[in-house]
């Protein structure tokens, strides 16, 4: 690859990217920004005395004040800023847009030698699909998605379905209003999109306190493993919730199938709601694991 830094392949370079509806920056090796278009400083609202001084940092921690999760972005750039990994990710940000996050890297005599980052504005496409309380695909997304899933054809891996439900959770919005309830439900929001993997794990929120996961694992104690992850990661809130007997704070039940073969997703579905029910039933706070066996004949 030509090296950017050169006049003449900048110039062509720049100019290129000058064209571009996305916002796009340049950095090298040292974290220096090389370049960095007009689309940008317009999609992040970056002052012109911060993008005159062409200081990354400066120009995160903008960017950053305007992010939903920003220290998953920040992360996010310091893990591979100096790889060779290409990235491709979606960052939610306070004002409702979404932005389509990629990246790739230079690399000359097989060494890094810079990154580009490119920002697309995908809100408008993806807006129908996601929720925007929890900022996760909500049901549509869940109809549209699941079934491909449920059905895939086998890949070696354990696939596992959650269907997670806050517990007692009329009786929090009645005792505590339901601007509080919508902040508990923006939390546990905000903990799905923190423990799952972009690509292979999907999480969505499939009713007013019912939420769905799907993800792939090595071994089935692991999947049982990461949803107890995330049954401990919303009691330790500490959120109270006198309405919750005899838990005394905000807890969430669990419903969990495993699987390797491919399942009918309306039938996974029933199984996976059903161990929720028993969960509820036998407690709440808890995780209920589906009839393996049973899971295993439909396959």
């Amino acid at each position: 690859m030509t090296n950017p830094g050169t006049s003449v392949s900048k110039s062509l370079f720049e100019m290129a990217l000058d064209a571009l509806p996305d916002g796009v920056v340049l950095i090298d090796a040292d974290r220096r920004v090389i370049y960095s278009n007009a689309a940008l400083i317009r999609q992040w609202g970056v002052p012109e005395e911060i993008a005159a001084t062409r200081d990354e940092h400066l120009m995160l921690g903008y960017a950053c004040q305007q992010l939903v999760d920003p220290a998953q972005f920040l992360n996010e750039v310091d893990r591979v800023t100096p790889t060779n990994e290409p990235v491709e990710d979606e960052l939610l940000l306070r004002d409702g847009r979404i932005l389509m996050r990629r990246s790739v890297p230079f690399v000359t005599d097989g060494a890094f030698a810079g990154r580009l980052w490119v920002f697309s504005d995908v809100t408008e496409a993806r807006s129908a699909r996601l929720d925007p309380l929890c900022g996760i695909p909500n049901r549509r997304a869940y109809s549209a998605d699941f079934p491909a899933f449920a059905e895939a054809a086998p890949d070696g891996s354990v696939r596992s379905v959650g269907i997670v439900d806050v517990d007692n959770f009329k009786a929090y919005n009645d005792l505590y209003g339901h601007a509080a309830g919508d902040l508990v439900l923006r939390q546990i929001g905000a903990l799905l999109r923190k423990r799952i993997a972009p690509v292979e794990d999907m999480a969505f929120r499939i009713g007013g306190e019912e939420f769905l996961v799907a993800c792939r694992v090595a071994e089935e104690g692991d999947a049982v493993a990461f949803f107890e992850t995330l049954r401990a990661a919303v009691a330790g809130l500490d959120l109270p919730h006198d309405g919750n007997v005899p838990h005394g704070k905000v807890t969430i039940s669990i419903g969990v199938g495993t699987f390797r073969e491919p399942q009918p997703a309306s039938d996974l579905f029933t199984r996976v709601d059903a161990a929720l029910y028993r969960a509820k039933r036998d407690g709440r706070n808890r995780i209920a694991r589906t009839d393996t066996e049973a899971l295993r004949a439909a396959g």
